[in-house]
């Protein structure tokens, strides 16, 4: 869709533009909205008709960051969590875990391992640009990392992370999540930090 849209204002813009081309560009458009509106329906649908899905999805709902789509797709490449003991072991799996980059003596700074599931990274990096935006404890987590000199990139790998590890806490509870809980519990590991 984005490649078609981009194609479309390209297409637009140009000094000479056939309008055969551009209507043509335009009907792509509109196909694929429809397939996108299809897609989310019949989505919809097999989350309702099944009661494991549904339950694990409206908690995930509630994590800042976490659409309709966001959270099917966690659900659907962990299995709703099942196996996982930890979000450690969760983020290992999705390949955001710090790796050490050393060889024989040399050590260089941790790097993301990418060795784990694609689409649980894609997916959690998709949640974290959603999460950027909040106003509450999981945005300000995102800002104090900027703040602190961290690249965008690596506060976005961060968020998603922490994103995974709060989703993962919140199904495996049961509860939904809770914006003082996680004020406090920010405040506290922001202020280890700093005293750090």
């Amino acid at each position: 869709m984005t490649q078609e849209r981009n194609r479309l204002h390209a297409l637009q813009h140009k000094a000479r533009t056939m309008t055969t081309v551009v209507a043509l560009v335009q009907q792509r458009i509109d196909l694929l909205k429809e397939q996108i509106t299809a897609l989310e329906r019949s989505m919809h649908t097999l989350v309702a008709m099944n009661t494991e899905l549904s339950e694990p999805l409206k908690l995930l709902l509630t994590v800042p960051g976490y659409g309709f789509v966001t959270a099917a797709s966690v659900l659907a490449e962990t299995q709703s969590f099942l196996g996982l003991h930890s979000s450690r072991q969760l983020s290992a799996y999705a390949g955001i875990a710090p790796a050490p980059h050393q060889s024989g003596a040399m050590t260089g700074p941790a790097h993301i391992s990418k060795t784990g599931n694609e689409h649980l990274r894609r997916t959690a990096s998709l949640a974290a640009i959603g999460a950027m935006k909040c106003k509450g404890p999981v945005g300000q987590y995102d800002r104090q990392l900027r703040a602190r000199g961290k690249p965008a990139k690596v506060a976005l790998v961060a968020l998603g992370r922490k994103l995974l590890g709060i989703g993962f806490a919140v199904v495996t509870s049961g509860r939904p999540y809770d914006e003082a809980f996680e004020s406090k519990r920010m405040a506290a590991l922001l202020g280890k930090q700093v005293l750090c």
